[in-house]
């Protein structure tokens, strides 16, 4: 089994550092009025159209089915910025990580399993097969499996214990056997490094306010830093048909960021149509959830990691 070491520590990081806009201050303007029940009601629209073929597709398919389900969902930016912090879960608007995460629980819930933390908390590990056990679908499950995506080993304790950066979510879900990265098949090796969060504390309100929590994330980026190597796929490799047919629908496509010290600027589910690859995604510029209409080819300026969901046996 390949490993990847990195140093985890029980109160590391925040939120995924994804489609930043320019705004004085990462907080959120989320109306969270009866959100249960306004969940519950995206839920059982979604778990009616496609529970009854759950079994029968496979897991890039059913991501696929659940995002086309919730094209037209309005966009909303920095929607998790609360205090004190807690798992917040909205299914009736969006960003570009929350969109995508919610597609693969959907899946993962709709099939009947639940995310079981497979790391020790020192390592992550690539995993063959996902690390899931088998529950009944329901709304309860479905806010639990984003609980075991979102947070570092699946553990809420304050800001700092939510994934922050994409990459390390990626990694957090290789050890959970959710997906494969494999970026480094079609790409090239680059240099990659952590610290846009550090170097504007006063973007993230929490970070302004808390020296200690800053320190960490000064941490987490270090680490992550030395994960070697980071590979990206160029735009010019996806005008390649060698290379953009071995993209499949139900991908997770992760954007590289322009910016100095950040990741991956965005995050989209691939979906093939009329022959080309387009991508699913909540857009900033739309404000809300559509079908990409420029190619995966077109809109990848900066370049591209992949990565692929697992198979999950039926019940």
């Amino acid at each position: 089994m390949a490993q990847i070491r990195i140093l985890i520590l029980s109160m590391l990081l925040g939120c995924f550092a994804v489609d930043t806009v320019a705004q004085d201050v990462n907080v959120s303007t989320a109306d969270t009025t009866h959100q249960r029940e306004k969940n519950i009601a995206v839920y059982e629209r979604v778990a009616a159209a496609l529970q009854p073929k759950a079994q029968e597709l496979s897991m890039p398919e059913l991501v696929v089915q659940v995002a086309l389900q919730l094209l037209e969902t309005p966009y909303l930016w920095a929607s998790l910025e609360m205090e004190p912090e807690a798992l917040q879960v909205f299914l009736d608007k969006t960003d570009c990580i929350l969109f995508v995460e919610l597609s693969c629980c959907m899946a993962l819930t709709l099939k009947g399993k639940r995310i079981v933390q497979a790391g020790d908390g020192t390592h992550f590990a690539i995993r063959d097969t996902p690390s899931l056990t088998d529950a009944t679908p329901s709304y309860d499950l479905l806010c639990d499996n984003i609980r075991n995506m979102r947070y570092r080993l699946g553990v809420v304790d304050g800001y700092a214990s939510r994934i922050h950066y994409t990459s390390e979510w990626l990694l957090q879900n290789q050890t959970n056997g959710i997906l494969r990265e494999y970026t480094s098949e079609l790409g090239q090796e680059f240099v990659q490094t952590f610290s846009y969060m550090s170097m504007h504390p006063k973007t993230y309100y929490q970070l302004s306010h808390d020296e200690c929590a800053l320190g960490k994330i000064r941490m987490i980026e270090e680490h992550l830093s030395e994960q070697k190597p980071y590979y990206l796929i160029p735009q010019s490799e996806l005008q390649k048909k060698e290379v953009i047919t071995q993209i499949h629908s139900g991908d997770i496509i992760t954007f590289i960021s322009p910016r100095e010290g950040l990741d991956l600027a965005h995050v989209a589910i691939a979906y093939e149509q009329n022959g080309e690859m387009h991508f699913i995604h909540a857009s900033y510029a739309a404000k809300k959830v559509i079908i990409e209409p420029r190619t995966l080819a077109d809109y990848a300026t900066h370049g591209i990691r992949i990565s692929r969901l697992s198979q999950v046996s039926s019940r």
